[in-house]
């Protein structure tokens, strides 16, 4: 296992330069996976054409599966390769599942845009209706969750942690209230993978995506995509990739009697493959396959728990200095990700300007600015690799512009 409290510039450069908080929006360079990618670079400049050519016909491709169904506890058959969150939810929503007109799906005011979005297309092209939450303080109730969830409820979308706020679900407890009804969950846990030990079957969850580019410290590019495997049985995609079917003797190129119809003509693999679409390309594969093994060396659970603490550590001091925390109080409901205001709207455009400038001779404090549904506030990340240190170079930071008012 890797040490928690080494020095982890040697692992990520950037925080030579920078104070950072920001793995919500995007992470800064690893060496881990930069070398990675090197390596294939290397392979194509040293056997072109040789090993590295397609990602299927690497092992990075199956390493990565085996690696990322162990991070998220599910069976490896469960588990494929996405490029990102977006592409993913497309197939979901509007290949996988079939929609009637009468059928709801549930969301809230608090998910990121991305899937609101594709939501619209199915209210305006198949009469879905939308059933939005609206937030309470920045927090979800499970209350009104309860009574949007009926039984022409196909499919209740969240966020496992919302990147805006914070708040993080009992996602078994969306599950039982969604699976009562027979409805699917689909969780995009983008801002609680690698932040936290994230177990689909104890949550239950249908279908879980993430990127690999946020709080997981990897490249874009890649990413996980779990269904539970009795869906996988059950769904038949209208998108087809000739590559995941059941080839009884590979790849038919050098047969005699090879036909483009009828050496094709076989069912798709009985595993998560079956819904590859063919977008993650080699050399973000090998960089992905790399940030696995790192996480393996740290442990999640290690990293849930560093993650935890600095989140906590962070509110008692943002509370020490007079600002407003808007993440959930209750700590099993938060982790890391904490948003905060100081009470008026100019001045935290103004916080984040300072906390940005290179200008003023100190390390610049990355961060982020960020609102929806009423919460707005200034967003820090804290993952595993801040220290207390960190936060109170932030919190003197924020307090020099809070006394110059």
């Amino acid at each position: 296992m890797i040490n928690m409290d080494q020095d982890w510039e040697q692992v990520f450069p950037m925080l030579k330069h920078w104070v950072f908080f920001d793995a919500a929006n995007q992470m800064i360079p690893g060496r881990f996976w930069l070398d990675g990618m090197k390596e294939v670079l290397s392979i194509y400049e040293h056997a072109p054409y040789g090993h590295a050519d397609h990602p299927f016909l690497t092992t990075a491709f199956q390493e990565c599966i085996k690696r990322s169904a162990k991070l998220i506890h599910s069976e490896t058959s469960e588990v494929t390769n996405i490029y990102r969150v977006m592409t993913a939810s497309n197939l979901i929503i509007n290949d996988l599942i079939k929609w009637e007109k009468g059928d709801n799906v549930v969301f809230t005011d608090l998910d990121y845009p991305s899937l609101p979005f594709i939501f619209k297309g199915l209210a305006e092209s198949k009469a879905v209706e939308l059933r939005r939450i609206n937030n309470v303080n920045g927090e979800i109730l499970m209350s009104d969750m309860d009574d949007a969830i009926d039984d022409r409820t196909k499919l209740v979308s969240l966020n496992q942690t919302m990147c805006w706020c914070g708040f993080t679900y009992d996602m078994r407890a969306v599950s039982d209230i969604a699976h009562e009804h027979g409805a699917y969950v689909l969780n995009d846990a983008i801002q609680s993978v690698g932040a936290i030990d994230v177990d689909v079957k104890k949550d239950d969850v249908d279908f879980l995506l993430t990127g690999s580019y946020k709080w997981q410290c990897g490249p874009e590019g890649t990413g996980i995509f779990y269904m539970k495997q009795e869906l996988i049985e059950k769904f038949e995609p209208e998108f087809r990739n000739y590559i995941r079917i059941q080839l009884p003797d590979g790849i038919p190129f050098s047969h005699k009697d090879h036909d483009n119809m009828s050496s094709w003509d076989h069912p798709f693999l009985p595993n998560a493959n079956k819904f590859d679409m063919g977008v993650c390309v080699t050399p973000q594969l090998f960089g992905w396959n790399e940030t696995l093994k790192f996480y393996e060396k740290v442990g999640i659970k290690n990293i849930d728990k560093k993650v935890r603490s600095n989140g906590d550590y962070c509110v008692d001091r943002l509370n020490e200095i007079g600002c407003k925390v808007l993440t959930p109080e209750d700590k099993k409901n938060r982790h890391g990700l904490i948003m905060y205001t100081t009470g008026s709207y100019d001045l935290d455009a103004e916080s984040y300007k300072r906390f940005n400038a290179e200008w003023t001779g100190e390390k610049p404090i990355k961060l982020c600015h960020r609102g929806i549904g009423g919460v707005v506030g200034i967003r820090i990340s804290n993952h595993f690799f801040n220290s207390k240190e960190d936060i109170d170079y932030l919190i003197d930071a924020q307090k020099k512009v809070l006394d110059s008012q």
